[in-house]
């Protein structure tokens, strides 16, 4: 982390400068990130060095994608992100995938950017990070639905996601958990709280303050309800910190 960081800018709709921040201290401020990342490559129905086709919603600074396309070294990744700057990142983090990966700009709310998927290649995995919480519950129940019509026959959806407390006495535990996290990390990351300081004074913490206007999240039972709906098999919730969890599920084999 550069000692100059700059604080992200509040308000209901995202900025630059909360991309900034994302690039700079995204790996402080999400507990388990490493988890996250170990999950979403665990779960992925491919074999190392199966040829297919991915997409991530919502790609940031590239971290994940990067991963995919290190561990499986045949795959092709289409990365979407709303941000121009957070796609520069990205496509200097990726750039060394060279054609293997394509990023381009997007809106979660937007349809037409799952008209563009219907016309392409079947992804075998559609995953995220961070992303699905900003729409409200018939927004992600439509997008489940969706999405499992454009995957691969026993393609893969895996979210990794904020995620509602189930009672007003878990979302004060999974503050508290929250900010622990984000203590440690700031410390092991950083070798100091500075990480921590921005997190807290910007109120980042949306268990402790919640911004219904901007964060959507929904409760994990409601997340497995809709998958189930939707026709996935499989759905379950495969990790889970600090009001942080992935879940998912897989389209039915032909």
């Amino acid at each position: 982390m550069q000692d100059d960081v700059s604080q992200p800018t509040g308000g209901l709709l995202w900025q630059e400068t909360d991309s900034r921040f994302f690039i700079e201290l995204g790996r402080v401020v999400t507990p388990g990130r490493e988890e996250i990342e170990r999950a979403i490559l665990e779960l992925l129905p491919a074999s190392s060095h199966e040829d297919f086709f991915a997409v991530e919603l919502g790609c940031g600074a590239g971290w994940l994608s990067d991963a995919v396309l290190r561990v499986f070294p045949q795959a092709r990744v289409l990365a979407l992100d709303p941000s121009e700057e957070m796609r520069r990142e990205a496509a200097r983090l990726l750039a060394p995938y060279g054609e293997r990966v394509e990023l381009r700009h997007f809106l979660l709310e937007d349809d037409a950017w799952l008209r563009d998927l219907a016309a392409g290649p079947a992804p075998r995995c559609v995953y995220s990070s961070l992303v699905v919480h900003h729409l409200d519950g018939p927004g992600k129940q439509a997008l489940y639905r969706r999405l499992h019509d454009l995957l691969e026959p026993g393609g893969a959806l895996l979210i990794a996601d904020v995620v509602e407390p189930a009672s007003e006495r878990e979302r004060a535990y999974q503050a508290g958990r929250w900010d622990a996290a984000v203590r440690e990390r700031s410390l092991a990351f950083t070798g100091n709280l500075r990480a921590w300081e921005f997190f807290e004074s910007d109120h980042w913490n949306l268990w402790r303050y919640p911004d219904p206007d901007f964060d959507k999240p929904s409760t994990l039972a409601e997340h497995v309800r809709w998958l189930e709906d939707a026709g996935y098999e499989g759905v379950g919730v495969f990790w889970a910190q600090a009001g942080h969890a992935v879940y998912g599920g897989f389209r039915r084999s032909a």
